[in-house]
């Protein structure tokens, strides 16, 4: 078996003590991954955004691709 082959193939792979899980080992792409994860959720001015865009689109308040062009003048 060939780690990062396998790591690749399954994303997490556990290694175990005793059947006890220790360590994760994971592709460095999805390391990359978590880590911005928990940078944007852990900055609470990103976050209060991200909710308040939500909202926007679930309430219909959204514009067209077009429309965004025709207001930044491209």
């Amino acid at each position: 078996m060939r780690l990062p082959d396998e790591a690749a193939k399954h994303e997490i792979l556990a290694v175990t003590r005793k059947n006890k899980e220790v360590l994760a080992v994971m592709s460095w792409e999805l390391y990359e991954g978590l880590l911005e994860t928990l940078e944007i959720l852990s900055d609470a001015a990103l976050m209060r955004q991200l909710k308040k865009g939500i909202e926007d689109v679930k309430a219909g308040r959204t514009h067209s691709l077009q429309e965004a062009y025709e207001r930044l003048g491209l």
